[in-house]
């Protein structure tokens, strides 16, 4: 699989067996996989890994959707997390159908506020559009005041609401590519 790169960023593909490593909490075999530079954080949700591997597992075609390390390139530490919830899908919009897929990503806490959630989401999008994507769906906490605002700044447009299973009260935004 081929590492989506932006000026700072590399986004890694997480190997099969990294996600169910992780998945099952072996730390050390996870760092053996994917890196030494691989912090606490990327542990705190394990189920987010083991639905990705079973995903993947159910579907090979999902291999290039499943979770992407965010990696810093001058230094190789590992900064966040994003994947795709699902394989390219048709999502209906305002009378129009577009192929999108839906993304949720994660930024571990020393590495917030640097524009590493946007460079990553724009590094992504960009990727996604050259495989004949059109548009990436963002389930965001109304008090998440940092994505909404990079939800913003992509011109993404509130479509709606849901209730989430793990995170509870979500809205949902829709980003043309």
């Amino acid at each position: 699989m081929i590492d989506i790169e932006t000026d700072r960023l590399v986004l890694r593909l997480v190997p099969l067996a990294a996600l169910a490593s992780t998945a099952g909490l072996m730390i050390e075999v996870t760092q053996g996989l994917i890196g030494d530079k691989l912090p606490a954080e990327w542990f705190e949700e394990p189920w987010v890994y083991k639905t990705r591997y079973d995903q993947w597992l159910a579907d090979p075609a999902f291999a290039p959707w499943s979770v992407r390390a965010i990696i810093l390139k001058s230094t190789g530490q590992i900064v966040g997390n994003m994947n795709c919830h699902h394989t390219p899908m048709p999502f209906m919009l305002g009378g129009k159908t577009s192929l999108a897929v839906e993304i949720g990503y994660t930024i571990f806490g020393g590495w917030r506020r640097q524009g590493i959630a946007f460079e990553a989401v724009n590094g992504f999008t960009a990727w996604a559009k050259a495989e004949g994507l059109e548009g990436v769906i963002l389930s965001i906490k109304p008090a998440n005041s940092a994505s909404i605002g990079l939800a913003a700044k992509f011109g993404a447009v509130q479509i709606g609401s849901q209730t989430n299973a793990h995170h509870g009260i979500e809205d949902i935004y829709f980003l043309t590519l």
